[in-house]
C-alpha cells in the first residue's frame, strides 16, 4: 500500500512539473498553473487545458500594432 501511495505522489509531482513547464514555455503564470497542477484529480484537466491553450509569446508577433 505504501508503494502505491508513493507512486501516485510521484506521478502527481511529475504532472505538476509538466504544468509548470508548459505554462512557462507558453507565457502563462507559472505559479498559478503549478499550484493547480498539484491538486489531485484536477491536475490532468489543468495539463490538458495547458496543452490546448495558445502560445502567448508568439501571439504578440502576429497582432498588428
Amino acid at each position: 500500500m505504501n508503494q502505491l501511495v508513493t507512486f501516485l505522489f510521484l506521478i502527481n509531482i511529475l504532472i505538476a512539473l509538466q504544468c509548470y513547464r508548459n505554462a512557462r514555455s507558453k507565457g502563462y503564470p507559472c505559479k498559478l498553473f503549478t499550484v493547480l497542477g498539484l491538486i489531485p484529480y484536477f491536475n490532468l484537466v489543468v495539463w490538458v487545458y495547458l496543452l490546448f491553450l495558445p502560445n502567448l509569446i508568439n501571439a504578440n508577433k502576429f497582432e498588428p500594432s
